[in-house]
């Protein structure tokens, strides 16, 4: 169906006009009267200009009309318009420069009402607005979070730090003490001060340097040729005397030349044989295994007891997890410290832990990490 030309102007979606080159209004059809509140007859004979704010017209002379005229056209250039009552009407405007049979050039305009488009953008401005106060204020909470980080991590090393010597102290007074004691008692007594006091200062090594990996520093690593075998065996000695109690067991197997810092692993060690002790099964053995094979190194500490839930073993080397709930257990930072050793090493640690075969612990690392000395 062909719809006649002067329909399709008179009722179009958008608002039309034709207008010469000053600017006279030749034709107008209802939408555009329709937003400015006009009749046609108002229009026609007026110039176009004449409807603009004083704004839309200094617009309208110093950009939109030497555009039009040079080009030829002019598109989605936002223009407000006066209606009857002198209210602002912001439109969007397309024009375009048409030749007519008699050489006359005419202007063909085209408005589009932009109400909602207006309101669309105020309400963009002002969530911008609201997103920058609340990204100013998100900024100021982390600098003061930064801040009251950085000061507890100070806090904390000072502290722990400082409490090294007393708890030193401590001990070695109790050494001279019991020096040549026969009482049993007292001996039993002493000794059990001596691994509190252990206890207390592997919480504070622990402590310190959750601190130093916290602010973003690794652990320090003093890398050297070290037999595994030999450093494994050596630490479990000392382990034996620590937990009295508890059966622990040696097996090696392969080379045992390694690259690696011996009292970082043997501390490493420390850390897994507690929490074995702690929350494993007390009446079967510890094994702790150390191997070599080809390029690769890992030491690994088995025990029996509970299995840990797969949903708590996802997140056991993260700081401040606990594998029990229980009193006598430490704030979680053991197998914190064993996952950065491990990384330190160029490797990794895992776990696993299931009722047959136990909660095995392992480390993996290169037999020569990254960057350590090459003679083996």
């Amino acid at each position: 169906m062909n719809i006649p030309a002067d329909q399709q102007f008179a009722e179009a979606a958008c608002g039309l006009l034709w207008t010469k080159q000053d600017g006279t209004i030749l034709a107008v059809n209802p939408t555009f009267c329709q937003w400015l509140d006009f009749e046609p007859i108002d229009l026609v004979g007026r110039t176009f200009q004449e409807l603009l704010t004083i704004g839309g017209r200094l617009f309208h002379q110093t950009h939109w009309f030497p555009l039009l005229e040079m080009q030829g056209s002019v598109t989605e250039v936002k223009l407000d318009f006066y209606s009857q009552q002198r209210q602002k009407v912001a439109m969007i405007v397309n024009a375009r420069a048409v030749h007519t049979s008699t050489a006359e050039v005419v202007y063909s305009i085209a408005t589009f009402a932009s109400k909602d488009r207006d309101r669309y953008e105020r309400e963009l401005l002002s969530a911008r607005r609201v997103a920058l106060s609340r990204l100013e204020e998100i900024s100021l909470l982390q600098q003061a979070a930064t801040a009251r980080s950085k000061f507890s991590e100070r806090l904390v090393g000072i502290v722990s730090h400082d409490l090294r010597n007393p708890l030193s102290a401590i001990r070695m007074g109790t050494d001279i003490l019991t020096m040549g004691e026969t009482d049993s008692g007292r001996l039993r007594t002493s000794q059990r001060i001596n691994q509190s006091v252990d206890r207390a200062l592997e919480l504070i090594e622990n402590l310190l340097d959750f601190t130093l990996t916290e602010s973003g520093r690794p652990i320090p690593m003093k890398l050297k040729p070290v037999n595994l075998h030999e450093m494994v065996s050596s630490a479990v000695e000392e382990l034996r005397w620590t937990f009295p109690g508890a059966t622990i067991q040696h097996n090696a197997q392969g080379a045992g030349a390694v690259v690696a810092d011996a009292a970082q692993l043997a501390r490493l060690l420390g850390n897994l044989v507690a929490n074995a002790n702690r929350y494993g099964d007390r009446s079967q053995p510890i094994e702790i295994r150390s191997e070599v094979r080809g390029d690769l190194a890992s030491l690994q500490v088995i025990n029996q007891g509970p299995t840990i839930p797969s949903s708590l073993i996802s997140r056991m080397f993260q700081p401040m997890e606990r594998g029990a709930t229980d009193e006598g257990g430490g704030v979680g930072l053991g197998l914190y410290i064993v996952d950065q050793i491990a990384r330190a090493h160029g490797g990794q640690a895992t776990i696993s832990s299931f009722p047959l075969d136990g909660t095995r612990v392992s480390i993996t690392f290169p037999v020569r990490p990254p960057e350590a000395p090459s003679s083996l």
